[in-house]
Protein backbone atom coordinates (compact mmCIF):
# COMPACT_ATOMS: atom_id res chain seq x y z
CA UNK A 1 0.00 0.00 0.00
CA UNK A 2 1.10 3.48 -0.97
CA UNK A 3 1.11 6.24 2.03
CA UNK A 4 1.23 9.38 1.68
CA UNK A 5 3.59 12.48 2.92
CA UNK A 6 2.02 12.09 6.42
CA UNK A 7 1.92 8.09 6.54
CA UNK A 8 -1.78 7.70 6.21
CA UNK A 9 -2.19 4.73 3.34
CA UNK A 10 -3.83 6.67 0.25
CA UNK A 11 -6.91 3.87 -0.31
CA UNK A 12 -8.05 5.18 3.40
CA UNK A 13 -8.87 8.37 1.80
CA UNK A 14 -11.11 6.57 -0.75
CA UNK A 15 -12.47 4.77 1.71
CA UNK A 16 -13.68 7.73 3.61
CA UNK A 17 -15.07 9.32 0.58
CA UNK A 18 -17.64 6.17 -0.27
CA UNK A 19 -18.45 6.44 3.47
CA UNK A 20 -18.95 9.53 3.38
CA UNK A 21 -21.39 8.71 0.50
CA UNK A 22 -23.21 6.05 1.97
CA UNK A 23 -24.04 8.40 5.11
CA UNK A 24 -25.14 11.18 2.63
CA UNK A 25 -22.55 13.51 3.55
CA UNK A 26 -22.17 15.55 0.39
CA UNK A 27 -20.44 18.48 1.81
CA UNK A 28 -17.43 16.62 3.59
CA UNK A 29 -17.29 14.73 0.24
CA UNK A 30 -16.79 17.83 -1.50
CA UNK A 31 -14.22 18.31 1.06
CA UNK A 32 -12.12 15.53 1.09
CA UNK A 33 -12.33 15.69 -2.87
CA UNK A 34 -11.03 19.12 -2.60
CA UNK A 35 -7.92 18.07 0.02
CA UNK A 36 -7.21 14.90 -2.38
CA UNK A 37 -6.59 17.46 -5.30
CA UNK A 38 -5.12 19.99 -3.32
CA UNK A 39 -2.80 18.05 -0.88
CA UNK A 40 -2.22 14.49 -2.39
CA UNK A 41 -2.00 15.42 -6.02
CA UNK A 42 -2.42 11.41 -6.62
CA UNK A 43 -3.80 10.42 -9.81
CA UNK A 44 -5.20 7.46 -8.90
CA UNK A 45 -6.40 8.58 -5.38
CA UNK A 46 -8.23 11.40 -7.04
CA UNK A 47 -10.23 9.13 -9.75
CA UNK A 48 -11.07 7.26 -6.50
CA UNK A 49 -12.98 9.51 -4.21
CA UNK A 50 -14.07 11.81 -7.69
CA UNK A 51 -16.29 8.51 -7.88
CA UNK A 52 -17.54 8.77 -4.50
CA UNK A 53 -18.40 12.15 -5.11
CA UNK A 54 -20.07 12.26 -8.50
CA UNK A 55 -22.28 8.72 -7.02
CA UNK A 56 -23.27 10.99 -4.03
CA UNK A 57 -24.30 14.11 -6.84
CA UNK A 58 -26.35 11.75 -8.77
CA UNK A 59 -28.20 10.89 -6.03
CA UNK A 60 -28.93 14.27 -4.97
CA UNK A 61 -30.13 15.22 -8.17
CA UNK A 62 -32.21 12.42 -8.67
CA UNK A 63 -33.86 13.03 -5.22
CA UNK A 64 -34.15 16.63 -6.04
CA UNK A 65 -35.94 16.18 -9.83
CA UNK A 66 -37.88 13.70 -7.79
CA UNK A 67 -39.01 16.67 -5.31
CA UNK A 68 -40.63 18.52 -7.35
CA UNK A 69 -43.43 15.92 -7.48
CA UNK A 70 -44.02 16.43 -3.86
CA UNK A 71 -47.08 19.46 -4.56
CA UNK A 72 -49.30 16.33 -5.79
CA UNK A 73 -49.01 14.88 -2.22
CA UNK A 74 -52.02 17.38 -1.82
CA UNK A 75 -54.28 15.94 -4.26
CA UNK A 76 -56.71 13.64 -2.52
CA UNK A 77 -56.91 10.33 -3.46
CA UNK A 78 -53.91 10.56 -5.64
CA UNK A 79 -51.80 11.95 -3.80
CA UNK A 80 -51.38 8.89 -1.79
CA UNK A 81 -50.42 6.74 -4.76
CA UNK A 82 -48.33 9.29 -6.05
CA UNK A 83 -46.60 9.26 -2.64
CA UNK A 84 -46.54 6.01 -2.60
CA UNK A 85 -44.78 5.86 -6.09
CA UNK A 86 -42.23 8.44 -5.44
CA UNK A 87 -41.45 6.70 -2.32
CA UNK A 88 -40.61 3.60 -3.92
CA UNK A 89 -38.33 4.86 -6.87
CA UNK A 90 -36.67 6.84 -4.28
CA UNK A 91 -36.16 3.49 -1.98
CA UNK A 92 -34.59 1.98 -5.38
CA UNK A 93 -32.19 4.71 -6.45
CA UNK A 94 -31.21 4.60 -2.38
CA UNK A 95 -30.43 0.80 -2.96
CA UNK A 96 -28.61 1.34 -6.01
CA UNK A 97 -26.30 4.29 -4.88
CA UNK A 98 -25.82 1.85 -1.86
CA UNK A 99 -24.85 -1.34 -4.48
CA UNK A 100 -22.55 0.82 -6.34
CA UNK A 101 -20.95 2.15 -2.45
CA UNK A 102 -20.24 -0.74 -1.70
CA UNK A 103 -18.55 -2.16 -4.43
CA UNK A 104 -16.75 0.77 -4.80
CA UNK A 105 -15.40 0.86 -1.16
CA UNK A 106 -14.48 -3.14 -1.18
CA UNK A 107 -12.63 -2.12 -4.13
CA UNK A 108 -10.63 0.68 -3.14
CA UNK A 109 -10.01 -1.28 0.31
CA UNK A 110 -8.31 -3.69 -1.74
CA UNK A 111 -6.21 -1.10 -3.27
CA UNK A 112 -7.69 -1.61 -6.89
CA UNK A 113 -9.75 1.16 -8.79
CA UNK A 114 -13.17 1.66 -7.54
CA UNK A 115 -15.19 0.79 -10.90
CA UNK A 116 -18.68 2.54 -9.94
CA UNK A 117 -21.10 2.37 -13.10
CA UNK A 118 -21.65 5.40 -14.44
CA UNK A 119 -19.05 7.85 -12.49
CA UNK A 120 -16.12 5.76 -13.79
CA UNK A 121 -16.47 7.05 -17.70
CA UNK A 122 -17.21 10.78 -16.25
CA UNK A 123 -13.49 10.35 -13.97
CA UNK A 124 -11.81 8.97 -16.94
CA UNK A 125 -13.18 11.78 -19.70
CA UNK A 126 -12.00 14.45 -16.52
CA UNK A 127 -8.87 13.03 -16.60
CA UNK A 128 -8.69 12.49 -20.52
CA UNK A 129 -7.98 8.60 -20.19
CA UNK A 130 -10.76 8.15 -22.75
CA UNK A 131 -10.17 9.49 -26.35
CA UNK A 132 -13.06 10.27 -28.68
CA UNK A 133 -13.31 8.63 -31.94
CA UNK A 134 -14.54 9.13 -34.77
CA UNK A 135 -15.37 7.40 -37.95
CA UNK A 136 -15.25 8.65 -41.50
CA UNK A 137 -17.17 6.96 -44.14
CA UNK A 138 -14.77 6.10 -47.09
CA UNK A 139 -16.27 6.93 -50.78
CA UNK A 140 -17.38 3.95 -52.40
CA UNK A 141 -15.58 2.31 -54.48
CA UNK A 142 -17.03 1.51 -58.63
CA UNK A 143 -17.50 -1.82 -59.42
CA UNK A 144 -16.63 -2.99 -62.53
CA UNK A 145 -18.07 -6.42 -63.44
CA UNK A 146 -15.22 -7.10 -66.32
CA UNK A 147 -11.68 -6.94 -64.77
CA UNK A 148 -9.68 -4.44 -66.35
CA UNK A 149 -6.56 -6.40 -65.63
CA UNK A 150 -7.16 -9.50 -67.35
CA UNK A 151 -9.37 -8.70 -70.36
CA UNK A 152 -11.30 -11.38 -72.33
CA UNK A 153 -11.35 -12.01 -76.13
CA UNK A 154 -13.58 -13.36 -77.52
CA UNK A 155 -11.15 -14.45 -80.67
Amino acid sequence: MRKDRFGICLSFYAVIAFIFTILGQSTLGALLLGFVILVQQDEWLTRQVMQAFLLNLFYLILSTVLDLFHFLYNIPLLGAAVSSVIGLVESVIWLVLLVFALIGLLNVAKGKDANVPGCKGYTDKAFGLIKTVTYSQAAPQPQNPQNPQNPQNPQ
